[in-house]
């Protein structure tokens, strides 16, 4: 037990030696974290992982990835001209919104509650704690704005550009209407953060695997080791009124879960069935 505290201490010190080390280069000016720095990171994160399974769907290769696609033969091999027009949104998105927003938020919000002590590092029980409420917090906003860009007064106008990729890919997860962009996909992580005064460090951490989590929502494949919201997700963009929200809880209680073809259980008599065509 000993031995484990030590390591865990050291790995702690680690951490907040590296932060530090970070901050020498780059500063400590919280504008520059919150505002450039978070813009920058989820446009690494975001392109970091596009960019492999944009290479995946253009080349239609490696062939044995093939079978674990959960459209087949949509988007094999990738519209080139109509994959170029959603980017450039993209693109949009990730720089002028993202990093106005950002300003915005910072001003509003983060540079008053989540600017105090930049230099040291959450402990990890505090880390911990933020991950899981950020989660629940994140699940409620997004179900709840994803859930209003269907109403019918909003969906053409709003919603239904990023609904025009039926059999989405990674490189389109932002891709949407920048009024959609920042309701939906910034304003629930930019408060849950604010809520819970969360460091930021942590914060960039957060961003990184909540862009990871919905670009792999949005891939077209689930893996073995695939999560079960990525068929979940890929079935609101198959079907559009089921599956608003991140992990289905939500849903369940709206009313509005569909269970994906793989998740429904056989029919009675299915076995039976499959019997006498044997014979």
């Amino acid at each position: 037990m000993e031995a484990l505290l030590e390591c865990w201490t050291q790995a702690g010190e680690f951490m907040q030696d590296r932060w530090l080390s970070l901050l020498d280069v780059i500063g400590e000016d919280p504008w520059r974290l919150w505002v450039l720095g978070s813009t920058v990171t989820i446009f690494s994160v975001y392109w970091v992982y596009a960019t492999l399974f944009t290479i995946m769907d253009i080349t239609n290769r490696p062939r044995f990835i093939r079978k674990y696609k959960i459209q087949p033969g949509q988007n094999e091999p990738v519209d080139l001209t109509k994959l170029w027009r959603a980017i450039k949104v993209v693109l949009f998105n990730l720089t002028v919104v993202n990093l106005l927003a950002s300003w915005v938020v910072f001003e509003l919000i983060y540079k008053n509650n989540n600017s105090l002590n930049v230099r040291e590092l959450p402990t990890f029980t505090r880390s911990v704690r933020d991950l899981v409420v950020f989660v629940v917090l994140e699940e409620i906003m997004f179900y709840y704005v994803h859930r209003l860009m269907h109403h019918k007064a909003i969906y053409k106008y709003v919603h239904k550009k990023h609904h025009e990729w039926t059999a989405p890919i990674a490189a389109i997860t932002l891709y949407a209407h920048p009024v959609e962009h920042v309701l939906a996909n910034l304003l629930p992580v930019a408060l849950s953060i604010a809520l819970l005064g969360t460091h930021v460090a942590l914060a960039w951490m957060i961003f990184a695997l909540a862009i990871i989590n919905s670009m792999s929502d949005h891939t077209g494949y689930s893996f073995p080791w695939s999560g079960g919201s990525v068929r979940f997700h890929d079935y609101h963009h198959a079907k559009f009124n089921y599956n608003y929200g991140v992990i289905g809880l939500l849903d369940k209680l709206h009313g509005t879960y569909r269970a994906t073809p793989e998740q429904k259980p056989p029919m009675r008599g299915s076995g039976k069935t499959v019997k006498r065509k044997l014979k």
